[in-house]
């Protein structure tokens, strides 16, 4: 019994030691959770994304505009009011590289069968030359039209050129509107002319001014002249058959000679060709560098 009482209290403090030294337990320790990283939202470590610059548009030539915010646009060649004769659809560029005639905005279309022509009752436009629709595109082909004139490149023959508004009506506005050379050259024929500048290049090309101010032109018989000089003004100075002076609407008539043969059989021959879309190309190129 003795023993017992011993090694009843003994064993208990056996007990409480072996506890004290134990270290109680920790709870585990995780592993961070693995992010991934947002693929839009740039990393520390990597460098901004640099914007693309962006790219200059192209010009569109359905929006080319002149100086009065007009959108440029033209029918296509050959394509003449009703009644006016029967036109030449050539579109044919014969001169890539000419300057546009005028200095300022510019309007090709008809002189006889529009408002303030006589025979412009034939398509309801009855009215004097200064009408807005006369100073509006889009600009219309007269070569060809009906004339009382040969010309090889018409059939019925007809009007040898085009007929060129300038920018504003000039017995209304008063304003002066300049005629410049189309390319690098040299005026003939001047002496003696009545209504006609005639610019000769080196390739041979004719190119022919019509109804100008001939008493204040800038160039003399026989000047070289570069692209882009100006020559004179347009205005209305016409004569008949008779030496008659009849004056015109304001407007500048403008023709082009080349070298054409008509196929590959043919002789060439020197004579009008419809300068319509070369003066498209002209003034589209004019209108790009504003």
């Amino acid at each position: 019994m003795k023993l017992n009482a011993y090694l009843l209290p003994l064993m208990a403090a056996l007990l409480l030691a072996a506890c004290a030294n134990e270290t109680p337990d920790e709870p585990p320790v995780e592993d961070p959770p693995i992010v991934d990283p947002d693929p839009e939202e740039p990393q520390p470590d990597d460098p901004e994304p640099e914007e693309p610059e962006p790219e200059e548009p192209l010009p569109d030539d359905n929006f080319l505009m002149d100086d009065e915010g007009r959108v440029f646009s033209y029918v296509p060649a050959g394509d003449l009011l009703p009644a006016s004769g029967p036109g030449h659809a050539d579109t044919t560029i014969y001169q890539p590289d000419i300057v546009f005639p005028l200095e300022d905005a510019a309007f090709l279309n008809s002189q006889v069968y529009r408002y303030g022509g006589s025979q412009g009752s034939l398509n309801g436009m009855n009215g004097g030359q200064c009408h807005a629709d006369n100073y509006n595109y889009p600009w219309q082909d007269t070569f060809c039209e009906s004339r009382s004139r040969s010309q090889i490149m018409c059939p019925d023959g007809g009007h040898e050129g085009v007929d060129i508004r300038a920018a504003t009506c000039i017995p209304d506005s008063g304003a002066e509107h300049w005629a410049v050379a189309v390319d690098n050259g040299r005026i003939v024929g001047l002496e003696g002319s009545k209504y006609t500048v005639k610019l000769q290049t080196d390739d041979g090309s004719l190119y022919r001014y019509m109804h100008l101010k001939m008493d204040e032109l800038a160039v003399n018989d026989g000047d070289l002249v570069v692209k882009g000089q100006r020559i004179g003004k347009v205005s209305n100075d016409f004569f008949n058959s008779s030496g008659e002076r009849v004056p015109t609407t304001y407007h500048m008539h403008f023709e082009m000679y080349q070298n054409y043969a008509p196929d590959e059989e043919s002789e060439p021959i020197f004579d009008q060709v419809n300068p319509y879309m070369s003066l498209v190309n002209a003034y589209e190129k004019k209108l790009r560098a504003k």
